[in-house]
Order: structure tokens, then sequence, then C-alpha cells
């Protein structure tokens, strides 16, 4: 006897809570014939986003950053048995998104191929007979979570598990994944990116210039960090420029800087968005005051935040990433 929730059965259909209740439940009592259809409704839901492609690729994505999560607190964790458990943990997120990739589900950790393939039809919260393909040492490396008796082997086996079920995931993205991401993206709020890092490029080549490695070297990693924001928050190609760093040698930084400043212009021209661009503070006041005078003043209060932050000594972060990470300088909060 297992009383469910219809909240609790909507989250099963969305692979979020024990979608086994849902695959191998037997109603005993209904109130009605609408609730015994409604249940066998949810339960077909459930597995048609079980045969969703990028439905179980997006599953498998949230277990991996789980997972991850876990993993950073475990890694400053010294006593054995609070390692013993987040690694379990940490297992049975991995064991999760496998099986979502291979369109079933799992409720526990699983540890060998004895265990996920001849588990008894009873025992199916420990066992996952759907998990055919798995990441290359995907068992040897699970059974060393059980073999392993200090802290330190431990974190090592698990970081080799994130390792390849990572690349497991990531390599089986659907086909027109990337397609499908890009409709509805804002590529004017990309635009909006540039223009407020535009300046953090010609700074970049100035340091490169004058071989200010310390300087370089600080806002080629500030760069990198945007990059990574954008290529998730616009779908845009991880973007590499800490590769050609060399403190002896900054003309490769600034030339890699230059390519990739290239690459984000290129996406905005292919997209048909117009970087907004003055030869001077005084060409730009000047389209602030055409901009005054088409537009009434309730509008225009965005803008004349805009031209403030654009002043300002400190360059802020876009907009909404500086909110979300609370990095406005106080001079623009």
């Amino acid at each position: 006897m297992y009383p469910r929730s219809w909240e609790r059965l909507e989250n099963s259909v969305k692979l979020n809570d024990m979608a086994l209740l849902l695959d191998q439940a037997t109603i005993l009592y209904s109130r009605s014939e609408e609730d015994a259809k409604r249940f066998e409704d949810c339960k077909k839901r459930m597995f048609q986003n079980l045969n969703n492609d990028s439905f179980v690729y997006g599953k498998a994505l949230e277990c991996m950053d789980k997972a991850l999560e876990i993993y950073r607190s475990m890694i400053f964790e010294e006593k054995l048995y609070r390692v013993r458990s987040e690694a379990d943990c940490i297992h049975r997120c991995l064991s999760q998104a496998v099986a979502f990739m291979n369109h079933t589900y799992t409720e526990s950790a699983i540890y060998s191929e004895n265990q996920a393939y001849k588990g008894e039809d009873e025992n199916r919260i420990y066992s996952c007979p759907g998990m055919k393909i798995v990441p290359d040492g995907f068992f040897t490396n699970a059974r060393k979570i059980l073999e392993a008796n200090e802290a330190a082997v431990l974190k090592k086996t698990i970081f080799a598990l994130l390792k390849t079920t990572r690349t497991f995931i990531l390599e089986r993205k659907p086909k027109g994944a990337s397609s499908k991401d890009a409709e509805g993206i804002d590529y004017k709020g990309l635009a909006n990116w540039y223009q407020e890092l535009s300046l953090t490029w010609r700074r970049l080549r100035y340091f490169c210039q004058n071989n200010m490695v310390e300087k370089a070297y600080t806002d080629a990693s500030y760069l990198q960090e945007e990059f990574f924001y954008i290529a998730k928050d616009y779908k845009v190609e991880e973007l590499n420029l800490l590769d050609s760093f060399d403190k002896d040698n900054l003309s490769l930084l600034a030339d890699r800087a230059n390519q990739l400043e290239k690459i984000i212009k290129a996406i905005l021209k292919d997209h048909g968005v117009k970087i907004n661009s003055y030869s001077s503070v005084e060409e730009f006041i000047g389209g602030i005051n055409l901009h005054s005078r088409i537009f009434p003043k309730e509008k225009r209060l965005g803008r004349k935040i805009w031209l403030k932050r654009f002043l300002h000594k400190k360059e802020c972060r876009n907009p909404q990433q500086a909110q979300r990470r609370k990095k406005h300088c106080s001079s623009c909060r």
C-alpha cells in the first residue's frame, strides 16, 4: 500500500519523483472511473517523456548538476563516513543520469552488472535492466566505491565517474537540439552584452600591447567567465580564450581575443542585429538627446540609467547577469 497525491504523481510524470510508482503500481481502489483514467494518463505521459530524446537528455544534465554540487562539498570532507555517504548520493545521481540516457529509470545507485540486470521484478527499486549502455569503466569504478577504505581513494574514484559520465552524456546530445535551442533567443540581449563588454576587449588589447601581464590576465579571465555565461544563455559555442595566454608573449592572447570578438560580431550580423557604435562620447550624447526628443520622459528612464553606466569609471557586467551574481558596483546599484 502506497498512498500518493496527484501532485506527487505529476512529479513522477516529469521523472522528478519515483517513476517506479507509476510504472509498476496496481490500483487497488479508485474513487471514480475518472480517477483511474487520470492515473493511466499519468503513466502514459511518463513513458512519453522517457521516450523523448530531448527530455531525457535534459533530465540527465540535471542529475549531473546535482552530482557536481554534492562533489563540491565532498572534496573538503575528511571523515570517511561522510565521504562514503556523499559518494553514494553522487553515484545515485550518475546512475539516474545514465538510466535516463537509456530511456529508463533507476531509484538507487547501481554498483554492478549483476545488480543492474539480474534483479528480481519485485526489487526493481534496486535494479535497472534497461541500462544497456554505460560510460567507460562505469561498473569498475562503481565497485571501487564499495571496496575503498580511505576518503582519498573514494574522492579519486568519484572524480573518475563524474568525468566519464559527463562525457557519456554530452556525446549523446540529441540531433537537432541546437536548432531547437536557438528558437526564441534574444540576440539583442547578446548585442547589449557585447556593447557593455567591448571596453574589456579594448582594455585587454592595450594591456597586451604594453606587456602588462597581471592586468591582461585579469581581464582575459573576466572575458573567459563571460564566455561561459553566453554559451549557456545564448547557445553560443564555448569560446576558448585563456589557452592562448603566455606571459612571455601576450600578442597571442590579443590575437585570440580579436578572433573571438569577430565571432561574436558575425553571430549578431547573421541574425540581423545591429551593434550600436559611436566614434566619440559627444556622438553618443547626441544620440541620447535625439532619443529624448522622440520619446517621453518615462520611456527614457532606462536609457538614462544606461548612460550613467556608460560614463562610470568602472565597467558593469550585463545588468541581468550582474543582478544574478550580485556584482554591481556601488555607483550603479
